[in-house]
This record gives structure tokens, sequence and C-alpha cells, in this order.
């Protein structure tokens, strides 16, 4: 196996809250000697399932109780397997979670702790840098894929992507503008930088004095924008879009013609603006899309809450500082396209912490809601089957621009 310089994201914290949500929400594929060797331990006599997996499109699962649980899971929410026989013993991805490990620039991983885990988006235990043994570990048993290719990098030095990076961390964490504006921003910047050549980017002298303009430029401003609202057509696109974002682990189960016209349904309601986010996977809320009002028009008395958005700055941060937003973590794209993407799930976690608020009976969204949003989005971005199509990046591209501005006081900003 080849050595791997390891970035670990310095600012996560994880310790597991036995809150079982990973071991109800995931269908965890095991590989045949994982099989076998879970197969042949020995639990003296004690009670457990000799019959714990479940053929799924000619692959192996875990199989799930009556509630959704694991087999393995106990009623305080714990692993069996884990209590009996050690952390060790479990299947190699059980033992991950909630680690994302990945390849990025040549020789390196990067490593953060995933954001659909409640534990990591509390930001509860112990520093991940000081899991590093524990890290190096899994990563001697796992394979990766290639590191950044130079298509990937837009021929760009290192150098320069870690300029153009920490760019738009700055303009993120500028809190004299409200997000919206601060996300507007940094899509701006990325316009304009695309526009230059590679050579031009990469000639560091020339640029500082590009930079320089391009601070004052591209400050965030903190007013709202008077924008036209979005079509009716665009809405539509919009919700295509989003409806790929809500889509969970349980269209994996049954691929049946009945199953796939229910699921066909589902999205055509959730698409058209009826229905209820609940079909399309069991956590989301049972409370009806149309009720919701998702779409809020914004208005110059519009009223920030910049507090409740700290789930969704850490999971950007995160993102930004293990570059875990292009490459293999985001479908092969491309470091602008992946970037963009990235900027863009403002727009999803609106949407959806606006639909926890209505669900909940509240007008004004509170941290919670995002808390919520971001526990989907994260479980999604760069990880849903549907998001790889490539209608989906057709959707990232047709909402740019002004049309990008547009969407997001149709959503109300907030």
């Amino acid at each position: 196996m080849p050595e791997y310089k390891i970035h670990i994201a310095q600012h996560q914290h994880y310790r597991c809250l036995l809150c079982g949500r990973c071991c109800r929400r995931f269908h965890v594929r095991l590989e045949k000697a994982e099989c076998i060797r879970l197969a042949n331990l020995d639990w003296q006599g004690e009670q457990n399932p000799h019959d714990f997996t479940v053929t799924i499109n000619g692959h192996e699962y875990f199989k799930r109780n009556a509630d959704g649980g694991c087999v393995f899971l106990d009623e305080k929410g714990a692993c069996r397997m884990h209590a009996k026989f050690g952390f060790d013993i479990k299947a190699l991805t059980c033992r991950g979670y909630p680690m994302n490990i990945v390849s990025t620039f040549p020789g390196e991983l990067s490593v953060l702790a995933r954001m659909d885990c409640p534990a990591v988006l509390k930001d509860y235990g112990t520093p991940l840098s000081e899991q590093r043994k524990d890290i190096e570990k899994l990563v001697s048993e796992m394979k990766f894929g290639k590191p950044f290719t130079e298509s990937q990098l837009c021929c760009l030095e290192r150098k320069t992507i870690e300029t153009i990076r920490d760019a738009v961390v700055a303009l993120l964490e500028d809190h004299t503008a409200p997000l919206p504006n601060r996300i507007r921003a940094a899509l701006a910047l990325l316009d304009a930088c695309q526009k230059l050549s590679a050579t031009f980017l990469n000639d560091h002298e020339t640029m500082k004095e590009v930079w320089k303009n391009f601070k004052t430029k591209y400050k965030p401003s903190d007013t709202i924008p008077q924008t036209p609202g979005l079509s009716a057509y665009s809405r539509i696109v919009y919700r295509t879009w989003l409806a790929a974002y809500c889509r969970r682990d349980e269209e994996i189960l049954d691929r049946s013609f009945f199953s796939r016209l229910k699921l066909f349904k589902h999205n055509l309601m959730f698409i058209l603006g009826h229905g209820n986010w609940h079909e399309l996977g069991w956590e989301h809320p049972d409370y009806p899309f149309a009720k919701a009002a998702v779409f809020k028009r914004a208005s110059q008395k519009t009223e920030y809450h910049d507090e409740a958005w700290a789930p969704f700055m850490r999971f950007l941060q995160t993102r930004l500082e293990c570059f875990q937003f292009f490459g293999v973590s985001y479908y092969g794209t491309d470091f602008f396209s992946g970037l963009r993407a990235l900027l863009k799930t403002y727009a999803h976690t609106l949407a959806t912490a606006r639909y926890h608020a209505a669900a909940n009976g509240r007008n004004v969204i509170t941290e919670d809601d995002v808390f919520q949003a971001v526990l989907s989005i994260d479980h999604c971005h760069g990880r849903s089957p549907s998001l790889n199509f490539r209608s989906s990046r057709s959707n990232e591209n047709y909402f740019s621009g002004k049309r990008f501005d547009s969407l997001l006081a149709d959503l109300g900003w907030a």
C-alpha cells in the first residue's frame, strides 16, 4: 500500500452519541470476506441473528428490522456486535463512519467527519486531529481512487487553488453582510477568476495586484438586491434539482416496476409543488410541501438571523478546508464547478430549513431547522446517485448569475 500524507480537518470533533441514527439510516454494504468473518463469530450461546444479510441488486447488506434498524442494533441504540466483540470486529463501513477519507492532491488524502452524523454537526467529542492513529488504521484497510487530475484542477497550480479557496473563505466569513450576499459575492468572484486564463492566474506576482482589486470589487453588500421573480418554469427546474437532495437510501431496496412508478409519482408531485417530502425519505417531516410555503419572496424588511446558520457555515468551512468539493468528492467535477455547486447548497439548505420550520409551526428559521437541513444536504452532496446525472449538472448551471439571485430572493433569503 502506498504511503499517504493525511490531512485531517482541524476544527471538527467527534464522539459517538449512541443515537443509532446511522444504524437506521444507511444500508451497509458488505464484502464477501466480511460476510464470512461475521458469520463465524462465536456468540457463546447468546441469541444473535444468524441470517443477517440481504441481497440488494446483487450486493450483500446488513438486514434491517421492521422498525428500520440494523439487525444488530439493540433497544438502547447500541451495536450488539460492538458490545460483545469490540469495535475492531465490525464491518469496515461501520468502523469508518462518519469519517470521509478521499484522495486529493497526488500522494495525499483528506479526512473530515460527515455532517449527516448529529454528533459531528453538534461538534461533540474529541478533536479529529487527536484520532490520527485510528484514522491511519482505517486508511491501511481502504482503497482510494485517483488524485485530482490536471483537468479537474483546471490547469491551476496548487498555490493558485489555495489562494482562490482562501479568498472564498474570507468572503464567507465577512459578517458585515448577510450570508446570502456573501454567497453571491463568492460566486461572482469565481466567475471572474474563471474568465482569466490559467497562465494568468498562476502568475502570482501579477495576481497580487488583481487580488487587491478583487477584494474591493467583490466585497459583499449589506442590502438586498432587487431582482425579478422566477418564472413558473424556473421553479419547476429548481424543485427537480431539490428533489435529488431529498431522496434517501430507501430507493435502493425495491427496484420493481411498481416501486419505480410510485417513486416517479412522488417525485412528480414534489416537482409540481405538491405531495410530501416524507414520501421521498422516511426521515423527512410528514408535512405537505405546498403548505410549507418554501418560496417566500424576500423584501427590504427581511430579518436576518445569522447565528442560526452556524451548522451550515461549519459544513462549508470543513469541505473547503479539506478540498472535498470537487474531483472524487463530487462526481469527478473540476475545481470551479465543484466549488460553485458547494456554494449553491445554500439554496437547498434554506428551502429544507424553511420546510422543517413550517412543519414545526414556526415562521422564523432557527438553528435547529438549519441543523436538520444540513444533516440532509450533507448526506446527499457528492454521494447521491441521483445527483450524478447530467441533468443535475444542467440544473446547477441553469441557476447562475441573476437567475440564482432570483432563486434566493424567491426562497426568502434568511
